[in-house]
């Protein structure tokens, strides 16, 4: 009787362990149709199928909601970028306060590209003679709350320029997800798209399928300005889009990685657990998006934009030699 006991009571500190390490994440991504989005589910797939009870739900969000999302609570989980982290932390443009909830369990991957993009057949070759000769286009941009626009708006105020003075001059704006962008430049309801995605973006593909497109140029200019954000710049390789009219050419962009933000509050465990699956299963973790092709182990503990480990993932990091 004493053992039937026994074994009952072991039982069920062991059912409490199982149920202690078990827990349900929702993880803010991107625009469905993004990098992002792709990414987060195939990430959450690893760690659903290998973490031993770690759960995660992707929705979509944005780089500029997800900061605070996630400070919030309201997810456990989300992408940032290193240029809003620091002005989340700082409780600078685009925040009103300081996100002092965030914490990252990785940074540096999949670096993600700005593409302005035209029809091929459109006159429009530089980016200046758009928006500092304002020859006025339908564009097609992310929602208001996205990385994409909080940057294409500091590109704006380079120029001097904002959507009234734009609109004035008979510019249209069409704000919508990747997808939705992608489905307007085919139907020629845009005559351009302004985004943000790692290479090479499934929206972009699409579109130039369905239309003949052109990637225009960031002028060295325009990359100066952004800089003092913390946006550098880089090049969408020659290749990455077959279909476009200029595919044989680098093509000189802005550029920014990604970082997986997570609430302070989620458990240490839960944290080394993520940090651990994730880079324990790296052939199967570059599989999931070209972009994620060069991500070494190190690169885990770079490009944070001033938002600390948490202490869950730094523990993985010291483990593995990464930190000190």
């Amino acid at each position: 009787m004493k053992k039937i006991f026994c074994f009952g009571i072991i039982g069920l500190f062991m059912s409490i362990g199982a149920f202690a390490q078990a827990q349900t994440l929702t993880w803010t991504a991107g625009g469905v149709g993004g990098g992002w989005y792709a990414i987060a589910g195939g990430i959450s797939n690893i760690v659903n199928e290998k973490s031993g009870g770690i759960t995660i739900k992707v929705i979509p969000g944005g780089g500029t909601v997800n900061p605070r999302l996630v400070d919030k609570g309201d997810c456990e989980l989300g992408w940032g970028l290193p240029f809003l982290n620091v002005a989340a932390w700082n409780g600078e443009d685009p925040y009103d306060k300081k996100h002092s909830n965030l914490r990252a369990i990785a940074g540096g991957m999949s670096l993600n590209f700005f593409h302005f993009y035209v029809a091929a057949d459109s006159p429009i070759k530089t980016m200046d003679e758009v928006f500092k000769q304002k020859k006025a286009l339908r564009i097609a941009i992310s929602p208001t709350g996205t990385s994409d626009e909080w940057v294409f708006r500091k590109v704006l105020a380079h120029y001097k320029v904002d959507y009234k003075d734009l609109e004035s001059a008979g510019f249209k704006f069409f704000r919508g997800s990747y997808a939705e962008q992608a489905s307007q430049f085919k139907d020629r309801n845009v005559d351009s798209v302004f985004t943000f995605l790692a290479l090479p973006g499934a929206a972009i593909t699409e579109a130039s399928i369905g239309r003949s497109l052109r990637l225009i140029e960031f002028s060295p200019e325009v990359l100066k300005s952004l800089l003092q954000y913390g946006i550098e710049s880089g090049k969408i390789p020659a290749g990455t889009y077959p279909k476009a009219a200029n595919a044989d050419q680098n093509v000189t962009t802005a550029i920014a990685g990604s970082v997986i933000l997570v609430n302070k509050g989620v458990s240490d465990d839960v944290a080394y657990r993520m940090a651990k699956v994730i880079h324990e299963n790296l052939d199967q973790f570059r599989k999931i998006h070209g972009s994620l092709a060069p991500y070494q182990l190190k690169d885990a503990v770079t490009g944070l934009g001033l938002i600390p480990l948490h202490p869950g993932a730094e523990k993985y990091y010291k483990e593995k030699g990464v930190l000190k």
